[in-house]
């Protein structure tokens, strides 16, 4: 059958030459760690770093498919070890070579971001790429994007030389290097895992009039939530641009949000999910409602970045309706840029008015407004998703007959 969505998929994960290249990879990084692990507690007489080094090299003993208990034993600790390991022994590196080399050199600074971006790719491959299982397909693009995409750069320049140079404190407090990593990671994952790429080419099945009021209100919406201004009636057509301060942080971390999150929830979710519930005849409405809601409780970790409960709970709520809205958008034109672009948007225009990457105090006004607005959402997002069950049916009606 030829359907609609066209998300390719692939059930085939006999090990093949590239993973055996990739096992060779991880464990010549294992090395090259211990020597790193080696030269810093020589120079700091750091005689504890000799457990770190002993337990680091018992990952040259993984087997492809471990089938002795000590050998699972050690894949999986090996597993959570590895991805602290990998960016920690960075950090040892520029701390002892910083007086052999100098790391604030615009080409030191692009070596790094650029080997930042590829050293955790032996590592997915070799812990992750053969996992066929769905829901830990999704727990893994959580921990690739929360654990090690959002937190390596971090741990490699803490407490370095870089740590208080301005372009490495501007990429680590927007997260868009992270980003990029995880851009990286999960398309290396995704493929391997038998899937195809994000959708980049529009559907034959468009209505043009129906797109061209999509994105209009897109756009509108994109505006009216960073500018609208006035009473609530007025500020829907009232649009105030004064003030708008797009500074690069605000940017970046527009990017990342919208590179990263979409495609962790409208790509790798979105993706892994039609695939799971592929013989349900709602698979697209299960598919965006599910990975719209994770989107949504994402944003309970802002918690933990301060900010206060009732302006999280609007937060996860909007981000809801919003994540369904980009599905629908996603599903209804097969072109993934399009909620890159709103996303990416959204979060810029707002954080050049607000001048914060976080809300403020949440009004009962406020609280309304997200209902509503969350309520439109959903509203649009499930016409786009009829629109699309309607066209997969009719495909598939026109296949039987």
């Amino acid at each position: 059958m030829n359907n609609n969505l066209e998300f390719s998929y692939n059930n085939r994960f006999s090990q093949n030459n590239k993973d055996k290249s990739y096992f060779i990879l991880l464990k010549a990084q294992v090395i090259l760690n211990a020597l790193i692990f080696f030269w810093y507690s020589a120079l700091t007489k750091n005689l504890y770093l000799f457990v770190p080094i002993f337990l680091n090299l018992l990952a040259l003993y993984l087997k492809p498919s471990p089938d002795k208990i000590i050998d699972r034993m050690n894949y999986i600790f090996q597993l959570f070890f590895q991805a602290v390991t990998i960016a920690e022994s960075y950090h040892y590196l520029i701390n002892v070579s910083m007086r052999l080399y100098n790391w604030n050199l615009p080409s030191s600074i692009a070596l790094m971001v650029v080997s930042m971006l590829v050293m955790y790719i032996p590592y997915v491959r070799v812990f992750f790429g053969a996992i066929e299982n769905k829901l830990l397909q999704l727990l893994i693009s959580i921990y690739c994007f929360a654990v090690i995409s959002m937190s390596t750069l971090s741990t490699v320049t803490y407490g370095t030389i870089l740590y208080f140079n301005p372009f490495i404190s501007l990429i680590t407090n927007s997260s868009f290097l992270g980003g990029i990593t995880f851009m990286i990671l999960i398309i290396v994952l995704m493929t391997r895992w038998g899937y195809g790429f994000p959708k980049m080419r529009l559907s034959n099945s468009v209505n043009w009039l129906v797109l061209s009021l999509v994105l209009l209100f897109s756009l509108w919406f994109v505006l009216w939530n960073a500018f609208g201004s006035g009473n609530i009636l007025t500020s829907f057509f009232h649009f105030n641009f004064s003030g708008v301060n797009l500074k690069p942080q605000y940017i970046l971390s527009g990017l990342e949000a919208g590179i990263a999150e979409e495609l962790l929830f409208r790509y790798a979710f979105l993706t892994i999910l039609l695939v799971a519930f592929k013989n349900s005849p709602y698979q697209i409405f299960w598919a965006a409602i599910i990975s719209s809601l994770c989107f949504g409780l994402l944003h309970l970790g802002n918690l933990s970045a301060g900010q206060n409960l009732a302006s999280t709970i609007e937060q996860v709520v909007f981000a809801f309706g919003m994540g369904l809205l980009m599905c629908g958008i996603y599903l209804y034109t097969d072109l993934f840029y399009l909620p890159v672009i709103i996303h990416f948007l959204l979060d810029t225009l707002v954080f050049s008015v607000s001048g914060e990457l976080m809300s403020g105090k949440v009004t009962t006004a406020d609280n309304i407004l997200t209902i509503i607005e969350t309520l439109v959402f959903i509203i649009i997002a499930l016409l786009l998703l009829k629109s699309v069950y309607n066209r997969r049916n009719k495909s598939y009606n026109r296949y039987l007959s």
